[in-house]
């Protein structure tokens, strides 16, 4: 009996390897304390690192403008949307914010990364600006505005961005 049945699973293996299967994509293996979030229900195909449920509870919202924001529990709050910004752009933006001003250097200054520090007089807090082409699309990353973030917290949310992934789907024979 256990000799039919182990030839009967090798079988069933074998046609399946040979049919080219339903694999989706590799499995995607996430640090501890993170998980992938498949967005594709937005129209972006992208799987997004985010922090598992011990962080805090899974809340997202698509903005009317496009924008996918992702939050989990107070420290982690990111928005996503197809479009092709540059780092260029954001910078202006910051220059012309006549309330939250940036305080002295970027902390990241790169073509496609920008990580600052900001406020009002004494007050402070950091924020982040990550654009990516990731497959055939671009995609801006940034925090949400509104609740402060430490430099920690913004590091964190960067990181994660970064680790982005395309969904792709291979074609069934």
């Amino acid at each position: 009996m256990k000799h039919i049945l182990l030839a009967s699973a090798l079988f069933v293996s074998l046609l399946f390897i040979s049919c080219g299967g339903s694999k989706d994509q590799e499995a995607l293996v996430a640090p501890k304390g993170m998980r992938y979030f498949d967005i594709s229900k937005t129209g972006m195909n992208l799987n997004v690192l985010i922090p598992d449920s011990t962080k805090g509870t899974l809340d997202t919202v698509l903005q009317s403008w496009g924008a996918y924001e992702i939050k989990v529990g107070n420290n982690f709050q990111v928005s996503v949307l197809e479009d092709g910004g540059d780092a260029a752009t954001k910078k202006a933006d910051n220059a012309n914010d006549d309330v939250n001003k940036v305080k002295g250097d970027y902390i990241i200054n790169e073509p496609n990364t920008l990580m600052w520090e900001s406020g009002v007089a004494d007050l402070s807090e950091f924020h982040f600006f990550h654009s990516a082409k990731i497959g055939e699309r671009t995609y801006v990353f940034e925090d949400i505005k509104g609740d402060p973030f430490t430099k920690e917290d913004i590091q964190q949310m960067l990181d994660a961005c970064k680790q982005a992934k395309e969904i792709v789907k291979e074609k069934k024979d």
